[in-house]
């Protein structure tokens, strides 16, 4: 019995080992959250003063306090702004032309929306691209009954600025099949001989235009078939970012009595006489 006994003891103290380590366990984990602890708060002593002058700088500025929500989001959006790179500053210029491509869009809206007239800007150019067949008849440098409306459309918006202006023609890869043109460089630099004259009879100052012809030579769609050919056959109207300075007429006063010009006769020696307007 005394053996027996025994051995239970020494069964029960191994049964009660497992509670020394989760003692432990426990200690150790206790340790880590005062850590963490200590870590937070450290952190907030940090960063409570900053926000504490931040916050007075906002109250001396708006005579206001605010809350702590609006200080962060005030130093969220001060540093996106930071990051932001800004576009430089337009120049007169550009700003000038980006007004005219938006005249013209609302001017043209019924005709661009149909495709028989194309708007383009490219760098320092605002290029108007009028569908031949809009503006003459097939092979002919004749404006039709459609280009006198339709070119009236422009004219409210190219007639108050001085913007140089260049008309230019061009034509298809087809030979003129009539007599009256020698060629699709002659027929192109005609029509657009033709819509530069509306132009300046329309009131057009004559130093801001400039005639351009360049046939065959310069397509708009290299495609061979009927509608690139059509889209060849044009006019373009190409408006610049330059403008035209009209001279200035100098103030006239009328001249004194020193510069008035008269006549004066000199005897020569040995006979003879000597006019001019010079006083020796």
């Amino acid at each position: 019995m005394k053996r027996r006994s025994l051995t239970r003891g020494q069964y029960s103290a191994g049964l009660d080992r497992w509670l020394v380590s989760y003692a432990d366990y426990m200690t150790l984990v206790f340790a880590l959250f005062v850590v963490l602890y200590a870590i937070h708060a450290s952190k907030t002593e940090i960063q409570q003063p900053l926000m504490d002058g931040m916050q007075q700088a906002m109250v001396r500025l708006s005579g206001e306090a605010l809350p702590e929500q609006a200080v962060l989001a005030a130093v969220t959006v001060s540093a996106a702004s930071a990051a932001i790179v800004t576009d430089p500053p337009t120049s007169p210029e550009e700003a000038a032309l980006a007004r005219l491509n938006a005249e013209l869009a609302s001017a043209l809206a019924p005709l661009l929306e149909q495709q028989r007239v194309e708007l383009e800007r490219e760098g320092d150019w605002l290029t108007l691209s009028f569908d031949g067949k809009l503006l003459f008849a097939s092979g002919s440098a004749l404006l039709g009954p459609n280009a006198d409306p339709v070119l009236s459309r422009i004219m409210p918006v190219l007639a108050p600025v001085n913007h140089f202006i260049r008309v230019r023609g061009y034509a298809d890869n087809l030979p003129v099949s009539n007599e009256l043109y020698a060629s699709n460089w002659q027929l192109s630099a005609e029509r657009a001989r033709g819509v530069l004259e509306w132009l300046l009879n329309r009131g057009i100052a004559a130093p801001r235009l400039a005639l351009e012809a360049f046939g065959e030579f310069h397509p708009k769609d290299r495609q061979l078939g009927e509608r690139g050919r059509a889209r060849n056959r044009r006019v373009e109207i190409a408006i610049s970012a330059q403008q035209w300075q009209p001279p200035t007429a100098l103030p006239s006063r009328p001249l004194t009595t020193d510069e008035s010009l008269s006549l004066r006769r000199y005897e020569l020696p040995g006979g003879g006489i000597r006019i001019s307007t010079t006083q020796d």
